[in-house]
């Protein structure tokens, strides 16, 4: 297996910064539970997941709390909300409360209840905490450790299907995206909040790992395939922008629409740049939305279920058209996001279906190669997840036994990681020009 490049220290920081629970289309998402949590705590006796080194004597580690309390960024989440960063940010949005205790900055940086869901032992201080992720222990802490205890039990009690590609997807997105339940705006970026983005299999790699993936794991669970995790990650960001910019009571902010759906460096480029490309809009001056995801997407379809791609590519072109044009409404712009999200659906209907082989992986990374020769990574944002992705595809191949194909990858990776270090100074023509290399090397 080859090596996991690191990436930019913005990327990085989001890592170590920001908290993430959110999910499932048919699960109850972990925050929205009726059921009660009861704390974290009760998870870490030495008999359960609370041991300092793993065990063997049963299929988990048994040393899982260890692992998120000592190695887990997710646990600062809450902390972080005390630092000045976080008070100035607080302070900026004119909130009625300090950070630790607003609402809009719990739902995000801790396991944010209502009082009446709390249990006794609960501490909304240990930040994102186990059932942040897991769900609500009440119902489904018992049932996880009877002797005849089933996965499938267990989610029937609450327990949230991280197994789940999609289901894991929603949980991380919901915070390091934000979704209709706990929507990220452009105000809190503009009061100081860092520049959020996510990958989602990149960031589960990143993660301390408080499992193993063995037989016993896939028997229980079924597999576990860092492709699919990648893919629906894409269609997971893809769906909660979407869902935004089709939402009249979202996408407004006074008298232009919600900036959280347009990519930052449309605005937010040196002056003296004046970098205007087609590819960037259809008309000067225009900002783009932050299409990066639905980019990514169209290289799964192509891939993994080739059927769905004609009318997703048309309705991603109308919403670019539309939202780059002068004379376009936000009305029309709303109805064309609303059928990009249904078309959306229907094609991650088909590729949670498909097995994501060895071969299908080969020709999603030489997809997502490829489609530098049209310059389809012409921002920042899109260049950032092209790399990401690139090395996800890569590392889930090396998985799969074709070294080769991911080593050859991974010994250009490092010359794109410099041209994503500052985003500021981000030079599109330089990063298309590596991608071309890459394309050469791995025959896209």
């Amino acid at each position: 297996m080859t090596a996991r490049l690191l990436f930019s220290p913005a990327i990085a920081f989001l890592v170590g910064m920001l908290a993430m629970p959110l999910t499932g289309a048919a699960q109850t998402m972990p925050h929205q539970s009726p059921n009660q949590s009861v704390g974290t705590v009760n998870c870490a006796s030495s008999t359960c997941h609370g041991s300092i080194a793993e065990r063997t004597a049963t299929p988990v580690l048994q040393n899982e709390y260890t692992t998120w309390l000592r190695q887990d960024p997710h646990t600062q989440a809450y902390a972080v909300l005390k630092n000045a960063q976080s008070q100035r940010i607080a302070k900026n949005l004119k909130l009625a409360q300090p950070a630790h205790e607003a609402k809009v900055c719990l739902d995000c940086h801790s396991h944010n209840v209502p009082a009446s869901k709390q249990g006794p032992r609960f501490d909304k201080s240990d930040g994102v905490n186990c059932e942040a992720c897991h769900g609500p222990a009440e119902k489904w802490i018992k049932t996880h450790v009877e002797p005849k205890a089933s996965h499938a039990r267990n989610v029937e009690n609450g327990l949230y299907p991280t197994s789940d590609p999609y289901a894991v997807a929603k949980l991380c997105t919901g915070c390091h995206v934000g979704d209709s339940s706990r929507p990220i705006t452009h105000q809190i970026m503009g009061a100081g909040h860092p520049r959020i983005s996510i990958e989602v299999e990149t960031f589960m790699a990143l993660e301390p790992p408080h499992y193993r993936i063995d037989d016993d794991w896939r028997e229980r669970k079924g597999a576990f395939d860092t492709g699919k995790i990648w893919a629906m990650g894409q269609f997971a960001t893809s769906a909660n922008l979407l869902e935004l910019i089709a939402d009249p009571k979202r996408n407004r902010q006074g008298i232009v629409p919600e900036l959280m759906m347009f990519d930052c460096h449309a605005c937010h480029s040196p002056m003296s740049k004046k970098d205007w490309s087609k590819d960037l809009a259809l008309t000067p001056g225009q900002p783009r939305i932050n299409n990066a995801s639905l980019i990514m997407v169209q290289a799964v379809v192509r891939a993994a279920a080739p059927a769905q791609e004609p009318a997703l590519r048309s309705l991603i072109e109308q919403l670019h058209i539309q939202s780059t044009s002068p004379a376009a409404s936000m009305q029309e712009i709303e109805r064309i996001a609303r059928s990009l999200n249904s078309e959306l659906n229907r094609a991650r209907s088909v590729v949670q279906k498909v097995s994501f082989t060895e071969p299908i992986m080969e020709k999603l990374l030489k997809e997502l190669v490829t489609m530098a020769a049209s310059n389809q990574y012409p921002d920042y944002a899109s260049a950032e997840q092209a790399y990401m992705s690139i090395s996800s595809v890569a590392n889930g191949l090396a998985n799969k036994g074709n070294s080769q194909l991911a080593s050859a990858v991974n010994a250009r990776m490092d010359r794109l990681l410099r041209l994503l270090n500052n985003d500021e100074r981000y030079d599109r023509k330089q990063f298309q020009t590596e991608l071309l290399a890459l394309k050469a090397a791995v025959g896209g």
